[in-house]
C-alpha cells in the first residue's frame, strides 16, 4: 500500500519531533450508557500531559498534550461511562526512546505515490 506523497513528513516522524508526554491519565470505561450499547469496557486516555517551565490553564498547571481521548466505544461507537477507576502513568527513568513494543510481523518501509 502507498501512502499519499503529500503526507510524508507526517508519517516519517522522529522521536525528536513530537512532543513525548511526561505523564497520562486512563480511566476505565464502560460501554453501558444506551439500551442498544454493547458492554464493551476497558481503558482509555483521559488526558495526556507534558511538563513545561510555564504554567497552563489545566487542572494540573501542565500542558494538555493532544491525544485520543473521545470517550466512545472502539467496538461499537457510542458513547461509554468513564467509572470511578483510573490510573495515572509515568514512564520510568531509565525509559528513554526509541522504545519499542514487540511485534510478530515484519515493519516494512512506506512506500509513497503522488
Amino acid at each position: 500500500m502507498a501512502f499519499p506523497r503529500k503526507f510524508r513528513h507526517l508519517i516519517e516522524l522522529t522521536e525528536t519531533d513530537v512532543p513525548r508526554p511526561d505523564y497520562v491519565w486512563l480511566s476505565y470505561a464502560v460501554c453501558a450508557v444506551e439500551q442498544e450499547s454493547c458492554g464493551w469496557g476497558g481503558w482509555m486516555i483521559e488526558a495526556a500531559y507534558e511538563r513545561t517551565a510555564e504554567r497552563h490553564p489545566t487542572g494540573t498547571g501542565d500542558r494538555l498534550l493532544p491525544a485520543v481521548d473521545e470517550q466512545r466505544c472502539p467496538r461499537c461507537g457510542r458513547e461509554t461511562y468513564r467509572t470511578g477507576v483510573t490510573q495515572r502513568l509515568e514512564p520510568a527513568d531509565d525509559q528513554a526512546p526509541p522504545l519499542r513494543p514487540g511485534a510478530d510481523y515484519v515493519i516494512a518501509p512506506p512506500v509513497f505515490e503522488d
